[in-house]
């Protein structure tokens, strides 16, 4: 039963390539070997430039934000971490949630200057969440304090 679910969950010309394959597990290996992204180097290598790449531009925190946390999650996918001491898993996590916190700020734009200071002058740094709402907190402020008035238009003698 399981071996015709992932059978009829392929397209057809995919799945009739595993018809032939005595057991479920045989069928989820093969598959798994042939489509998995996992350890993906092409993949892994682009994810990682876009990430280092990525600034925040014309986007505002929130779309940078997202854009950045999606790239994040599609790079998580090519890992399978599978570690023996969940110490040591914690305090790798921890190290690549601080690597994620400083790309997140090193993006941002130079009139968030003032609250990256902030934030890297903290100990222990703040989790890449509480990064993101205090620096979204402070666009809100900015955008709502230093609120400029739009140029005016000079007025021609030409009658333009």
């Amino acid at each position: 039963m399981v071996m015709a679910w992932l059978i009829n969950s392929m397209e057809p010309p995919i799945g009739r390539t595993y018809l032939f394959l005595p057991t479920a597990k045989d069928i989820w290996e093969a598959v798994r070997e042939t489509y998995s992204d996992l350890e993906n180097s092409s993949q892994i290598y682009d994810l990682k430039t876009r990430l280092w790449n990525s600034k925040q531009g014309e986007k505002s925190v929130i779309e940078y934000y997202n854009e950045m946390r999606a790239l994040w999650q599609e790079l998580d996918l090519c890992y399978e971490d599978d570690w023996e001491c969940k110490n040591d898993s914690v305090k790798y996590h921890k190290r690549i949630e601080i690597d994620r916190v400083f790309v997140f700020l090193a993006g941002l734009n130079r009139e968030l200057d003032e609250v990256r200071g902030r934030i890297l002058g903290r100990i222990p740094l703040p989790s890449l969440g509480e990064v993101f709402a205090e620096v979204r907190r402070e666009e809100g402020r900015r955008r709502v304090m230093l609120k400029e008035k739009p140029p005016t238009v000079p007025e021609t003698s030409a009658g333009f």
